[in-house]
């Protein structure tokens, strides 16, 4: 390891274990009596003035609870997100929050890092930001949301995957992560990664889904400042967060089309809409039963109070979700990485760039599991003309689609 650590850029270096020293609230005195050294040689190591011993670097990965693999890698020197959210952190007692923001950053490193060693940038196209300051929180959110759904081409339509959406056309990064319960969701920009999306992955489908709009309205409008969605039982909310959470249901349920689908199942049935028959269109649009009947009792089509007195009730959502057949996903806790993410991994692995631990590593998972994923990516299977199946396999993901039909047509 010494011979490694001769070639790599002390400064580099030393301003990362600075950044993690920082993020762990630490001092320079405090990491210096742990690894019973002088603080003068922190300093100098930090500052790149000294190059760090093999035994000096495996402590210090100990103590930051950081790979020494990834301390060795050239990422991008970025800011802690911690700093960033330190005026959000201040809104929770989350005790384990500071820990999941920092693999946040992690995750964020590593799609960076993965579109390096391919050569394959993400294309922004990031829209101007919003202006909502002295506005109604409530009608601009309606605005802004019909705004969008036209600029992405979207009209009225359902969207059927919003998170390749929001990154193959805009440019951010949405991971699903597992979060503090009450922690819905998690957004942070800056120059380094662009717009940067967690939701939690504890929570249903349809939770995810409308936490994911939650913060991309955050970014269409207040970008600069890091935001974290906190599950609240207080309905008093400030003007940015009734903004966030009004343009979710605009955004997914815009009024024209439910108006439309609403009326139609109420002319189907003589004027009696059922609750199976809301529970249907609620999955339609991929939101929890809750949001649309909040939804269809701000546009008129339902009594104000009706969610209310279902609650009262003690309606079991999920248990008539599962009578009919619909199912809502319930958290997993597992990471949930976007599918060009683990692309670029696959073809980093299949290219020679990373071992088969580090793509275990930066897809979360297992060596088994990683094996099977990039079984998976390279294996795709097709019927010729008789009926038969045969596999399409890709010797890599960059390999050029003539040599893939060539291929195909020696099999046929």
């Amino acid at each position: 390891m010494r011979e490694i650590l001769k070639l790599v850029s002390q400064e580099e270096l030393g301003r990362k274990l600075q950044h993690l020293r920082k993020a762990r609230g630490l001092t320079q005195q405090e990491v210096a009596d742990r690894l019973a050294i002088a603080r003068t040689t922190l300093t100098a190591i930090e500052k790149g003035e000294r190059l760090i011993r093999p035994d000096e670097l495996m402590d210090l990965s100990k103590l930051y609870n950081e790979s020494v693999n990834r301390l060795l890698r050239q990422d991008v020197n970025a800011e802690p997100f911690v700093v960033q959210f330190r005026a959000a952190l201040a809104q929770t007692d989350e005790s384990d929050l500071e820990q999941s923001i920092q693999e946040f950053q992690k995750l964020c490193e590593d799609y960076q890092y993965l579109e390096k060693i391919t050569e394959t940038p993400l294309s922004v196209k990031y829209p101007i930001e919003y202006e909502i300051r002295n506005l109604d929180p409530i009608r601009r959110a309606e605005d802004i949301a019909s705004l969008e759904r036209n600029r992405l081409g979207l009209g009225d339509s359902v969207i059927t995957n919003l998170k390749n959406l929001l990154e193959n056309e805009i440019g951010i990064r949405i991971f699903g992560m597992p979060l503090p319960s009450r922690i819905a969701g998690l957004f942070a920009f800056t120059e380094e990664f662009g717009a940067c999306i967690a939701t939690n992955t504890k929570h249903p489908n349809d939770r995810q889904l409308m936490s994911s709009i939650h913060e991309y309205a955050h970014f269409l409008t207040t970008r600069s400042k890091a935001d974290i969605v906190i599950l609240r039982t207080n309905p008093r909310m400030s003007a940015i967060e009734r903004f966030a959470d009004a343009f979710a249901r605009y955004f997914l349920m815009p009024s024209s089309d439910l108006q439309r689908r609403f009326h139609e199942i109420k002319n189907l049935k003589d004027g009696n809409v059922t609750a199976a028959d809301l529970l249907a269109l609620a999955d339609f649009y991929s939101v929890s039963f809750q949001a649309l009947i909040l939804r269809l009792e701000e546009l008129r089509l339902l009594r104000s109070g009706t969610w209310d007195r279902l609650k009262n009730e003690d309606f079991q959502v999920r248990k008539a979700q599962e009578i009919l057949g619909i199912r809502s996903k319930i958290g997993s806790s597992q990471y949930e990485l976007p599918y060009r993410y683990r692309a670029l991994a696959v073809q980093a692995y299949n290219s020679g760039d990373i071992s088969e631990g580090q793509l275990a590593r930066l897809l979360r998972t297992d060596r088994v599991r990683a094996r099977e994923i990039v079984e998976k990516f390279i294996s795709r299977y097709t019927i010729s003309d008789d009926g038969e199946t045969f596999p399409i396999v890709f010797d890599s993901l960059s390999q050029p689609i003539a040599e893939v039909l060539q291929a195909v047509s020696g099999r046929e």
